[in-house]
């Protein structure tokens, strides 16, 4: 089948040429991973992709889900995937290896996992950013590790986060009102109602798995008085087998703008009184979870990526096989042929508006996976303190970042398809549809600007962020002289002088008692650092390219300055064709789409609070 999901090419230029993802395998941590697993790992896992996962997305998608009796029943085809997908031992392809996985670093594993996310609806139950398995690894108890890891890495068992409630969504957690009363053998009872659980059941799995977010009686009123607790469908016995049926109800299950293959559903807890759970980790610690989680989880911005490469890739193949009017040279021509649409400048533009924006994502996520990897891995304590600095640094816009813009490339997709992207027949709207949720799930960026922007500025006195500059700087000064990409240089510097400008404005916001100017400037600022840093990015990879580029052209003969020769070798050879797109696709980005930030800042800048001072009758 063709793959028009990923650029398998693009993920191993991102992985080996561009971050040298083998360098992690001469670390005690990797040490059993080499060069040729890791494109085993990616070959093995875009075939199973292609082969089982890709032929039944849309048909998934127009089954949906049901439930019956108490229990969701999810789309039939999903079974055979999901038996394929645990054979091939994905669930647990991040786990460590002392815990039964297969012990990717989290590079690979994003971009393994990257090639599976269009069908987001069989995706999420085992992977979604808050699941049991790291929570239970991480916080629970001995015994909790040994009567639920097993099942869990296997795949055999599923696992969902029940957090938020009507008046308690994630940005008023304080407000739960879901209750946890201790029984004399250290036992719990949870009892209340959590009513949108994204696949919180699922026929397929023999067990789910809970994490519920509930306040111990007596337990403080506000956010310190909420802890975290497992609640499983089956109780779980000491030897792991199963038990009766957990004192809790499936009642209903919610209809969807999309990802109508993830049930989404409410569950009453405790309506007999007697609804098992056990405390996950320290009492009243839920909130102190959910930050590290924050901070760790690259998982939006790869669900957010793979789904607009794929609404990407399959606008291009569109773009190439749709003929319609003749080309631009021979307008005024009445017996020109038509051409393909992909000949047509207003489609090349919205084509590399995408393609840009797809290849900055996907390096803007391996980077940050990168990072994470290598402050696991490094022993030298200098070297763990800044890479985990610049991965919290950059988790903190990488998220919003892809979420808002791979909306926007789906978008945009749908649009390059005309009025086939409107039918069912064709999957693009499909992409639209999915990704839509993506954005307001990791929470609007005005409401969480505090975390994320002392996060970004103000941590350990701002060095994580002094050290993002130093590794942008060190990009420019190592490729900003190559023939091809040098008149790019000056225009990503004057931008790397504003992100730093506008780092110190915000800074200094904070310091003044000013917080509401960076609060009301919430998705602006995201817009910004997310645009500077794909910007930087994809002159990194130019870099690399041209510099490849010109020596295929020296190994090949052409000159440079040789159109038709040069037009010649691209046609025949797809590995230059791969560099010299990597090149424009910086070029365009630079050159384009960067200069937005300029008008971003001087809005910032003027501190304007108008939407503050408005009245609501204004409205």
């Amino acid at each position: 089948m063709k793959n028009l999901l990923v650029d398998e090419r693009d993920q191993k230029f991102v992985l080996h040429e561009m971050l040298g993802i083998d360098k992690l395998c001469k670390t005690p941590l990797y040490g059993h991973l080499a060069k040729e697993d890791i494109d085993a790992a990616l070959e093995a896992a875009l075939k199973l992709a292609l082969r089982e996962s890709y032929p039944i997305m849309v048909e998934a998608d127009r089954e949906g889900c049901r439930l019956e009796n108490g229990n969701v029943q999810v789309p039939r085809c999903f079974h055979q995937l999901k038996k394929q997908y645990d054979q091939g031992g994905w669930p647990s392809s991040y786990v460590p290896r002392e815990n039964g996985g297969l012990g990717f670093p989290m590079s690979l594993w994003a971009a393994t996992f990257e090639d599976f996310v269009h069908n987001f609806g069989f995706l999420w139950p085992s992977a979604s950013p808050m699941s049991i398995t790291p929570a239970i690894s991480q916080l629970g108890s001995e015994d909790q590790k040994k009567r639920y890891l097993p099942a869990l890495i296997s795949g055999k068992w599923g696992s969902a986060a029940a957090l938020t409630e009507d008046r308690a969504g994630a940005d008023e957690l304080a407000h739960v009102t879901t209750t946890a009363a201790l029984q004399p053998d250290g036992s719990y009872r949870i009892k209340g109602t959590k009513p949108t659980i994204t696949s919180g059941d699922s026929d397929l799995f023999e067990n789910i798995v809970l994490l519920v977010l509930a306040r111990i009686e007596g337990d403080p009123g506000n956010a310190a008085g909420l802890s975290l607790f497992v609640v499983p469908k089956y109780l779980v016995n000491r030897d792991g087998s199963l038990g009766r049926r957990n004192d809790y109800s499936v009642v209903s299950l919610e209809h969807k703008l999309g990802l109508h293959a993830s049930p989404t559903v409410g569950i009453n807890f405790g309506e007999n009184g007697d609804c098992h759970a056990e405390l996950l980790g320290p009492r009243g610690q839920a909130l102190g979870v959910f930050i590290a989680a924050l901070k760790a989880s690259p998982f939006y911005g790869i669900i957010s990526t793979g789904i607009a490469s794929a609404a990407y890739l399959h606008s291009l193949e569109h773009a190439r096989t749709r003929v319609s009017g003749p080309h631009i040279s021979e307008i005024e021509n009445p017996d020109a042929r038509s051409v393909a649409i992909i000949a047509h400048p207003f489609v090349r533009r919205r084509l590399l508006w995408m393609k840009s924006h797809v290849e900055g994502m996907r390096a803007l996520v391996y980077y940050c996976c990168l990072c994470h990897d290598k402050a696991n891995a490094f022993s030298d304590p200098a070297e763990k303190e800044k890479w985990s600095g610049l991965k919290d640094v950059l988790f903190s816009i990488e998220r919003h970042y892809t979420a808002e813009r791979g909306l926007k490339v789906a978008e945009t997709a749908v649009k390059m398809t005309g009025r086939y992207g409107f039918y069912n027949d064709y999957p693009v709207h499909q992409f639209m549809r999915d990704i839509l949720p993506i954005g307001w799930w990791e929470g609007d960026a005005s409401g969480n600007i505090l975390f994320y922007l002392t996060q970004l500025l103000l941590q350990r006195d701002g060095q994580d962020f002094a050290n993002l500059l130093t590794e942008i700087g060190r990009s420019i000064k190592e490729y900003g002289e190559v023939e091809g990409v040098r008149d790019l240089t000056g225009d990503l510097e004057r931008r790397v002088d504003l992100l730093r400008e506008m780092g110190g404005h915000v800074a200094g916001c904070f310091k003044e008692g000013k917080t509401i100017v960076p609060i009301c400037n919430g998705m602006p600022l995201v817009y910004l650092f997310g645009d500077i840093c794909v910007g930087w990015l994809l002159f990194w990879q130019a870099g690399i390219a041209a510099k490849r580029l010109a020596a295929m052209f020296k190994e090949n003969g052409v000159d440079v300055r040789d159109a038709a020769g040069r037009n010649d070798l691209l046609s025949k050879n797809n590995d230059a064709a791969f560099y010299d797109g990597k090149v424009h696709s910086a070029r365009f980005f630079i050159k384009n789409i960067l200069p937005e930030v300029d008008g971003v800042a001087t809005a910032i800048r003027n501190e304007d609070l108008s939407l503050m001072a408005v009245h609501e009758n204004g409205f």
